[in-house]
């Protein structure tokens, strides 16, 4: 199959060109790349004309949840309409793999919280690769390896330091990872069992990766404790001698203004010193995770039958009330720094409170916010996730403008139906949309480059992120002056308008904005 691209302005991962280009595609590689109208010989059998508009690689998705979408038959489209062409999954602690059967219970529980419903016939991380691919990829899966998956195969939910052979476990179980080409080690440090580990072990697996492999930690605290959080995440980091980056770096916490700024200039400083450090952003104000993750982490201990028991009893529940509401508190705690009319039920099982926020449930349910939580987890069976209004705007923007930081969607799987948040169905084109057209707070070719080039690096997805000669063709054919960001919080799934083409590995499955229904993608093994 050859393709001809004509009449392409390029930004190309690195520059913007300043003038047009044609460029050609056969199989799945760019072949050829030259002035306009120079390529008119080599007609393809499928020609675009790109008519001045913008042609990108493909944009990397660094923080995504997508680790089942290729085993499910529907056509999951909410980042290849983004422009999104691969996909990092398997972060915040969670991959689907591996499973210890003697800890099904406590894998399942974890995963059903997030995933839609998946019969896992796998066991260890090469048998969920070579289930993946005997399904098809919508986008390019790359892929961690998640702390709280391995810890639960080895040891389950408790709230404990491993044995030496829990221990000894855990890095087997990196090391099959790796083997297979995961891109490194998440940490979700403020979900069970993540939260119950030290900072030991978590560097004891961080230094099974390769030097150019990558520690990736959603931290203990983004709040409060962010600038303790943040030099946790440094010191595993540079112990272990690999690539650190921070999952969706923010400051939690409307009350801190200005605690963005301290904590990159903190950052830049250990990078100085030689720590290889980076970070993503998703470009909106608000957060979206489990309810559960309201409460305290010792809630957690011994998994979600233990939690549920708790949850049943009016003194235990009580006492976490207390713990939330104590400004001394040092768990992430979302219900005080955000306050209840700020947390918003995005799903639930059933799809009841879907769009309330907990304060006005509180009223209507004639309970207190802590009791209204409990009440609805236990009547979803722990299958309910929120949104959390609690960031300032110019703190993203402060973000958005380091030279290292990413974007990453967070978005959590599709098929639990609700009203996720629009980062899953909005982020890429908000970018360009409202932060490059409308703001000007970062330039196109600086976008484009922290969506393609500089995760391309930092993940080691070879020969990807860049429009080169030899280079897989993952591109995407979009409108700066048109591309609009449809998603918003009242309806979170609509799809952006002016990202009109997308190629996956040359193959052509977005046409004039819209999905052809042809599964391209690849699983991709990271070069460490």
């Amino acid at each position: 199959m050859r393709t001809l691209i004509t009449n392409a302005f390029l930004a190309d991962g690195e520059n913007l060109s300043t003038e047009p280009k044609d460029v050609l595609i056969e199989g799945q590689t760019i072949a050829h790349i030259a002035r306009a109208g120079t390529l008119g010989a080599r007609l393809g059998e499928h020609h675009v004309n790109a008519d001045g508009r913008m042609l990108a690689p493909g944009f990397i998705d660094t923080h995504a949840h997508a680790d089942h979408s290729p085993l499910r038959t529907e056509d999951d489209t909410s980042k290849i309409l983004q422009g999104v062409t691969t996909e990092v999954n398997g972060n915040c602690g969670f991959s689907m793999a591996p499973i210890n059967e003697l800890h099904s219970d406590d894998f399942n529980s974890l995963v059903e919280r997030i995933f839609p419903p998946q019969e896992c016939t796998w066991s260890d991380y090469p048998s969920y690769v070579s289930a993946l691919e005997e399904g098809e990829f919508v986008t390019n899966f790359a892929s961690l390896i998640g702390h709280n998956t391995i810890r639960v195969a080895a040891m389950g939910a408790e709230d404990r330091d491993p044995s030496k052979a829990e221990m000894a476990t855990m890095e087997r179980l990196v090391d099959e990872a790796l083997e297979m080409g995961v891109a490194g080690l998440s940490t979700g440090l403020i979900y069970p069992p993540g939260v119950f580990s030290s900072s030991e072990e978590i560097t004891r697996l961080a230094k099974r990766l390769p030097p150019n492999a990558v520690y990736a930690s959603h931290m203990r605290n983004e709040s409060r404790y962010l600038s303790e959080s943040v030099r946790e995440t440094l010191a595993i980091a540079e112990s272990a001698g690999t690539k650190c980056h921070i999952s969706h770096l923010k400051m939690a916490d409307r009350r801190q203004p200005g605690k963005l700024a301290e904590v990159l200039a903190e950052i830049d400083s250990n990078r100085v010193q030689g720590v290889r450090v980076t970070q993503d952003i998703y470009p909106y104000t608000a957060a979206s995770t489990m309810l559960a993750a309201l409460l305290p982490p010792w809630m957690h201990d011994g998994g979600s039958r233990v939690l549920l028991d708790r949850l049943n009893s009016p003194e235990l529940v009580q006492a976490a009330s207390r713990q939330i509401g104590d400004p001394q508190s040092t768990f992430e705690n979302y219900g005080l720094q955000a306050g209840w009319d700020n947390v918003v039920i995005a799903s639930t099982g059933s799809h009841r409170f879907e769009g309330q926020s907990i304060e006005s449930l509180s009223h209507s349910l004639r309970l207190d916010p802590v009791s209204t939580v409990a009440s609805i987890l236990r009547e979803e069976n722990l299958k309910a996730t929120m949104i959390v209004h609690a960031m300032n705007e110019s703190e993203v923007e402060t973000a958005l403008r380091h030279p290292l930081t990413m974007i990453g969607t967070d978005g959590l799987p599709v098929g639990t139906g609700g009203r996720p948040h629009p980062r899953g169905y909005g982020s890429f084109p908000r970018v360009l949309d409202h932060y490059v057209r409308q703001q000007s707070v970062i330039s196109l070719a600086d976008a484009v480059r922290k969506m393609t080039a500089l995760p391309a690096d930092v993940f080691g997805l070879v020969n990807r992120g860049r429009i080169r000669v030899g280079h897989v063709a993952d591109l995407v054919l979009f409108d700066p002056a048109t591309v609009v960001d449809n998603a918003t919080f009242t309806q979170p799934t609509l799809a952006p308008l002016g990202i009109d083409e997308v190629l996956v590995s040359g193959e052509h499955v977005v046409e004039n904005g819209q999905w052809m229904g042809r599964r391209a993608g690849k699983y991709i093994a990271a070069q460490h």
